[in-house]
């Protein structure tokens, strides 16, 4: 998949900008995420979906990533992270730094959130002890606090700083934008990220807003969405037709992407 590039596109209206009009609907600002591992049998990655609950007021019954909007509490945050500054960041997705920064941690919210799996690591170097055992590394939050993160209560920086934690950043990769077409009732300009699982985690299907969860190959999940098997929005379509070709998870992550910059 090398020279592999993205855009930032209409969803549903070929690659031309969706025009603004008087009263229209605002564009709010969302992040999604494509978690990957390598597959377990015959090379190529495998990607967690979830399938909506047919109840949503976005994207019904439809197979997605997980995700959701950047809110103002992640554009609050301050805590340093691993990984590209924010500033490599808005240069690949052609925005602004501090909507950069939202969006990763917005994203990397969004995913604990929905899947329990936290991108982030112990916040500094395990210090020098003449004990036989090393300390013990930060406990990770729990299912209480990841349900009042999800219920809107404080913010991924607070929760990281309470576990002495940092957002590992360095997982994600920049991957594609897309903008929803004037017409739904509910507009977003999203960032698509893709992000290798962290060792030792898995994660659940323990949101409300899906019906199921599953880890999925890549290319089945395409060729589902091609035949109308999954319910998909073109973006996801598109996005598991690029890892579809993938080898494995370290080729996704070395595959270099070129996001159009700009939107609507």
């Amino acid at each position: 998949m090398a020279g592999s590039s993205g855009s930032s596109r209409v969803v549903g209206g070929g690659d031309a900008p969706a025009a603004y009009e008087p009263g229209a609907v605002p564009i709010r600002e969302a992040a999604t995420v494509a978690l990957i591992r390598d597959a377990r049998v015959g090379g190529g990655v495998e990607v967690f979906l979830q399938h909506r609950v047919s109840t949503m007021q976005f994207a019904a019954g439809m197979s997605v990533f997980p995700g959701g909007g950047v809110e103002p509490r992640d554009y609050h945050g301050t805590r340093p992270w691993r990984g590209p500054a924010p500033q490599w960041w808005a240069e690949r997705f052609g925005i602004d730094v501090d909507r950069a920064a939202a969006a990763v941690r917005g994203v990397a919210r969004e995913l604990f959130e929905e899947t329990g799996v936290l991108l982030a690591e112990p916040a500094g170097a395990t210090p020098l002890s003449t004990s036989p055992a090393p300390p013990p590394p930060p406990a990770p939050p729990g299912v209480a606090e990841r349900r009042a993160l999800d219920a809107g209560h404080g913010d991924l920086d607070s929760l990281l700083a309470a576990h002495d934690l940092v957002l590992s950043a360095h997982l994600l990769r920049p991957w594609d934008r897309w903008t929803t077409p004037v017409g739904p009732p509910r507009r977003y300009d999203t960032l698509f990220f893709v992000a290798a699982l962290p060792e030792g985690t898995e994660p659940d299907g323990g949101t409300s807003e899906a019906r199921a969860a599953e880890w999925i190959r890549a290319d089945d999940a395409a060729q589902a969405g091609i035949l109308g098997h999954l319910g998909m929005l073109r973006p996801t379509l598109d996005v598991l037709s690029d890892l579809a070709s993938a080898s494995d998870v370290a080729e996704v992550l070395a595959t270099p992407r070129a996001i159009a910059p700009g939107g609507n």
